[in-house]
């Protein structure tokens, strides 16, 4: 079996997405060059790209619409009618005085079972902020709107990059009544061996907290689209061997992942990582722990 964690479809001509109105630097600065990507992406187009590996369920993301609420009521509606298993991660703004609104929609809809919020920061280079500002995660009103959270059965996301890592540990000790996605394998944004000896220490601490699962995807966010495979290959074994891989998993981030190598590709070096483990292993990393985790209504 393979649950792909990591997955967006959309359809422009029903949900508003600025990325596609207009050029956006941030997502640019983040993706390089996405003028290739469709308008919209359908089931049938995920079913094509993945064409010869077994796909038993995705978990949808949402794709930074212009209209949240519609998009994730849009991919309710998907998930209801296709035969493709869905979970779904719907955005939130824990900073946002209507949070608790928001979450409750969210948990009404029965394929939510995540949500995230984005937020990326770079000190250096402003194209490269998902966010509006930079303390989000030491700020008591956010944190207040993150513990309304812990009264749901919703997991989170909060997609950070590598130096923010030690901030995102402290609010997953904070709320341990939380599951925290650690997303896009911790959000390396540089290679070198200071900053990977940086990015380990605090994906060990990380990696301590019962709370936390990893979530392997957009290697081309981290790596770059001409990504080299055994560069690849070599950190996510080490995330992997930090959390295990009953707390691991693997996602393509198609479409995005087709502004680089596309799915067999990607999925190749994923097989390499898990060349060592055994089958009870290779299972609960494509597809056990997402199927555990976002609660997949897979058999």
């Amino acid at each position: 079996m393979t649950i792909d964690a990591h997955v967006h479809l959309y359809d422009s001509s029903a949900i508003g997405y600025g990325v596609f109105a207009h050029r956006d630097p941030t997502f640019e600065a983040l993706l390089g060059d996405y003028s290739a990507l469709p308008r919209s992406y359908s089931v049938a187009d995920y079913r094509l790209a993945t064409a010869g590996r077994k796909i038993d369920g995705i978990v949808w993301h949402e794709f930074i619409s212009d209209d949240p609420e519609a998009e994730i009521r849009w991919a309710q509606d998907l998930a209801d009618t296709s035969d493709l298993p869905m979970a779904l991660v719907g955005l939130a703004d824990f900073a946002d005085p209507l949070v608790e609104a928001r979450l409750e929609l969210l948990e009404a809809l029965p394929n939510v079972t995540a949500v995230r919020q984005h937020l990326g920061w770079d000190p250096v280079d402003p194209v490269r902020r998902m966010t509006s500002r930079p303390d989000h995660m030491t700020d008591p009103v956010w944190d207040a709107g993150l513990a309304r959270l812990g009264r749901t059965d919703l997991r989170c996301a909060l997609e950070v990059f590598a130096p923010q890592l030690a901030e995102l540990t402290a609010v997953v000790r904070r709320h341990p009544d939380i599951g925290f996605t650690i997303a896009v394998l911790g959000w390396p944004t540089a290679l070198d061996p200071d900053s990977r000896s940086r990015w380990r220490a605090d994906m060990a601490a990380l990696a301590r907290c019962g709370n936390t699962v990893l979530s392997i995807s957009a290697v081309e966010c981290i790596f770059g689209p001409a990504w080299d495979e055994d560069t690849a290959v070599d950190w996510i074994t080490e995330a992997v061997g930090l959390f295990g891989t009953d707390r691991s998993m693997f996602g393509s981030h198609l479409p995005i992942d087709g502004l680089s190598y596309g799915f067999h590709r990607l999925y190749q070096a994923y097989d390499r990582v898990l060349a060592g483990c055994s089958p009870s292993e290779r299972d609960a990393a494509y597809h056990g722990t997402a199927q555990r985790w976002y609660r997949m209504p897979v058999c």
